[in-house]
């Protein structure tokens, strides 16, 4: 026995549905008829109005909107058959289209020239449901997945590509203000090195290179020395045969254009050994 609620198999085409929620005049006849009496046509069309009336007045998007829980993504995974752990951060955006192509949260908002929506059997009204909110499901939020990864994938490359250029992009490259060759004191003979006075963005520097043919107990401490040597500075202890070492901003070159690394042992006395290794003159 036939139940007489069942809708035609032979539905309109969804450009024409389309053209009817829009509001077009120059819907023939037959199709018209054919909405009026077939309850999934019928539901279909009432609910892209409802999908062009949210369009229009632009109402889902006055308030915050919500996160599209789990559910949402792992469909969309299942459809494009991505892999099962493919769970991008999710976009809110999907949710004012989830809510207008909604059956059950829009079923108060039938227009009135269609009249009530005709109550299917159960049966048939839940599945034919559940198949069309699938169907709308995937057909709106595919194409915002893709965008969303696009602009994911986009975000990322330039991440990358920031990150690869950063040491290119980034501070200017020390501007040299003084250099000096260090030269061997008697007792270090076949010891060398050299000084670079730089100015960084965050002021100058003394770059200190020295080479020594023997190794001797204690440490070594680079000096800025005043030219008749009366006056001088520590600017730090020199680890290994370079060192890097800020010079005090109120130090002024021409007053101490001498550098100097000395040979220096644990013994507390902050003084200067007088044992010299190297010397030059900026």
């Amino acid at each position: 026995m036939s139940d007489s609620t069942v809708p035609d198999a032979g539905h309109r085409d969804p450009d024409i549905l389309a053209m009817m929620a829009m509001g077009e005049p120059d819907i023939p006849l037959a199709d018209e008829l054919h909405v009026q009496e077939c309850p999934e046509c019928l539901e279909e069309l009432n609910s892209l109005m409802r999908v062009a009336t949210l369009a229009r007045s632009g109402s889902p998007l006055e308030r915050p909107l919500d996160a599209p829980g789990p559910a949402v993504w792992g469909s969309i995974s299942r459809t494009l058959g991505l892999a099962a752990d493919v769970m991008p951060a999710p976009f809110a955006t999907t949710v004012a289209f989830e809510t207008a192509a909604s059956p059950e949260a829009a079923s108060t908002e039938t227009p009135d020239s269609f009249g009530p929506e005709p109550v299917l059997p159960i049966a048939s009204r839940s599945s034919g449901r559940a198949h069309r909110r699938h169907h709308r499901r995937n057909r709106l939020l595919v194409p915002v997945f893709a965008g969303a990864l696009a602009v994911v994938v986009s975000v990322g490359a330039i991440l990358v590509a920031a990150t690869v250029l950063a040491p290119k992009w980034g501070a200017p490259k020390p501007r040299v203000l003084a250099e000096a060759r260090l030269d061997a004191l008697p007792d270090w003979t076949g010891a060398s090195g050299e000084a670079v006075v730089e100015q960084t963005r965050s002021g100058r520097q003394v770059v200190v290179t020295v080479s020594e043919p023997r190794s001797a107990p204690g440490y070594r401490e680079v000096w800025l020395i005043s030219s008749d040597l009366s006056k001088l500075i520590s600017v730090g202890v020199l680890v290994g045969t370079e060192g890097t070492f800020t010079i005090p901003a109120d130090v002024k070159l021409a007053d101490y254009p001498i550098v100097d690394v000395s040979s220096e042992q644990p013994d507390g006395n902050p003084a200067h050994s007088g044992d010299s290794i190297v010397r030059g003159t900026l």
